[in-house]
Parts: C-alpha cells; sequence; structure tokens
C-alpha cells in the first residue's frame, strides 16, 4: 500500500480511536459515516497529498448545494448548518490526528471553519407534552410491573437528564437510597467520568416502587430498567420501540434526548449556575452545556426579567 493512503490512516485512526481513546461506540459510527460520506463526494482524495483547502471547500460546497432523495422519493437540497459542523468536527478530529502522527503537514480546516449554526428550534419537552407522555404510561402499560418501570424510565429522565447508554446501563447497585444519590458510572458515561447524582423524592418513591414490584416478579438482573419480555436489561432496539410506542399513543413527537434538554432547561429557568448544570449533565466542556440552554424562550426569561427592581440595585 501507499504510505499515505487515505482509507489505511483512517482504519489506524479509527483503531486509536477505539483502543486508545477508548471512545463510545456511538461516537466511532459518527466518525466512520462522516468519511464514508466525504469519500464519495470526493473520490479523487485517496492520499494525504490530497487534503487541500481547494479539496475541502469542494467537499463542503458538494454538502450545501447537492440534491438528494429522502423519505418517499422527496428531493431536498443541502443540509442543515448543524449538520455541516459536525462534518467538519469529525473530519477535523481525524485530519489532526494525521499531522500529529507525521502524515499531513497542514490541517487546511481550521482555516475552513464554518460558522457556528443558530439553534433556533425548540429542543426542550413542555409541560402539556411531558403530561401527555405520562398519561400514555398510565392508560396503556402492559401490566404492574411495566407501568411502574415506565414510570421510573420517565422521571430517570426528567430528574437526571441521563443519556441513552446512561439509562440503559444503571444497575441496583447505582441506587443509594441510603444518602439519596445515583451514581453514573463512568464505564458508561460519554465523558469517562463517574458522576453522582441528588434522588429526586419523587424519583426515590418511584424507584423504590419499581424495585419491589420487581422483586415480587423474582427478577434477578444486575440491570435496574429491564425487559418486558425476561429478567434481562432492556436493549437499545427495546428502548427505541418505547420510544415509538409513546411517540404513537402519547401523540407527542419526541425523542429519548429531549428530555435531557427539558432537564438543563428546566433547571436553567430556576437560575442553577453553569457550572452546577455542567456537574450534572456530566459535561467536560462548559461550552457544550451552554449548548443544551439554547431552548430557552422569552417566556422562561420572563420572570427573571419581571424581578428586577432599581430599589434592589446596589
Amino acid at each position: 500500500m501507499e504510505k499515505n493512503d487515505l482509507q489505511k490512516l483512517f482504519d489506524e485512526y479509527i483503531s486509536f480511536c477505539t483502543f486508545t481513546r477508548t471512545l463510545r461506540p456511538q461516537t466511532i459510527i459518527g466518525y466512520k459515516e462522516a468519511f464514508k460520506h466525504f469519500i464519495k463526494l470526493m473520490p479523487s482524495v485517496t492520499t494525504t497529498h490530497s487534503i487541500t483547502s481547494e479539496n475541502m471547500n469542494y467537499f463542503f460546497k458538494k454538502l450545501q448545494t447537492r440534491e438528494r432523495v429522502v423519505g418517499k422519493g422527496e428531493k431536498r437540497v443541502g443540509v442543515k448548518p448543524s449538520t455541516i459542523m459536525s462534518y467538519w468536527r469529525r473530519l477535523n478530529s481525524f485530519f489532526t490526528w494525521l499531522k500529529e502522527n507525521g502524515h499531513l503537514d497542514v490541517n487546511p480546516l481550521p482555516k475552513n471553519r464554518p460558522p457556528e449554526p443558530q439553534y433556533n428550534d425548540k429542543k426542550s419537552l413542555s409541560k402539556s407534552e411531558l403530561e401527555k407522555i405520562l398519561g400514555a404510561i398510565d392508560l396503556h402499560s402492559k401490566n404492574l410491573l411495566i407501568l411502574k418501570r415506565d414510570k421510573v424510565i420517565f422521571y430517570l429522565l426528567f430528574y437526571c437528564g441521563l443519556r441513552k447508554g446512561e439509562l440503559l446501563s444503571l444497575q441496583i447497585r447505582d441506587m443509594d437510597f441510603t444518602r439519596g444519590k445515583i451514581i453514573i458510572r463512568g464505564l458508561t458515561s460519554k465523558s469517562k467520568r463517574t458522576r453522582e447524582l441528588p434522588m429526586h423524592p419523587t424519583l426515590e418513591l418511584h424507584l423504590r416502587d419499581f424495585i419491589s414490584e420487581r422483586n415480587k416478579k423474582g427478577y434477578k438482573s444486575e440491570h435496574l430498567i429491564v425487559s418486558n419480555n425476561n429478567d434481562r436489561k432492556l436493549s437499545v432496539h427495546g428502548l427505541k420501540h418505547w420510544v415509538d410506542r409513546m411517540n404513537k399513543i402519547a401523540g407527542v413527537k419526541f425523542h429519548l434526548h429531549q428530555f435531557r434538554h427539558t432537564f438543563a432547561c428546566g433547571l436553567g429557568s430556576q437560575g442553577i449556575g453553569s457550572y452546577k448544570l455542567q456537574k450534572l449533565m456530566g459535561h467536560t466542556d462548559l461550552r457544550m452545556t451552554e449548548r443544551y440552554l439554547r431552548s430557552m424562550g422569552v417566556e422562561d426569561l420572563r420572570d427573571d426579567v419581571n424581578r428586577l427592581d432599581i430599589d434592589n440595585l446596589m
């Protein structure tokens, strides 16, 4: 093979990310998808010598101007600014590795960074949407165990802002009722750091109720969130099915990560400091925490502004 064969070098990079950096499988998948799409749109870029400012500009131009077919034959042109930024970040990580390991003289991406996307879309769930999801759980659970499990899923997401992997990896031993806290182990967290979360009284009530019901049914799994059908932890596919089912019966189109936005915005509207929120969410970078607050609209800030008074100023 050529010394600078890009595909071979990318395979080495993925091995480095997997075994040395021990990145999450979903992060690895994202890197692979970005590179696969890059090569598809830029088939002439096969060696590191082809990684130039001109070629990278052409790649981002193609992303924004090409016509593609989505859904049931619907044609669209371009991609969202956030998607462009995702490609930039993932490719920049690879190119930085190439430069650090002597395979690339100059990484052209820092000089061709796209503007940060402006997020005006609403990511957090409203009170009405949350109540509809709770109502769907109350009215459509198959049995008492699943009713109590689904309530625990809902309140863990709402009161803890957990990531999908963190939720599914929770074990019974992570519930510290004596100290009123939940332990998110580093092995299951995106940040690779263990963190502890306060256990909200409502969540504690539902956790105790669910665990009691599990014990009555003779469940032995060490994992907290169990499957509908057997004494095993709920799978990624099972959780996706749960979300799809709730979407349908609650009449609320949502995805699981919106609970994390709801958690952040709910605490943000209560005046929690950014550093406290960063600790609760398990972020290593404060900038990531601040992105979650983008869902806050003018109504979330109205009470804070209304409390402003000349007489209260120093």
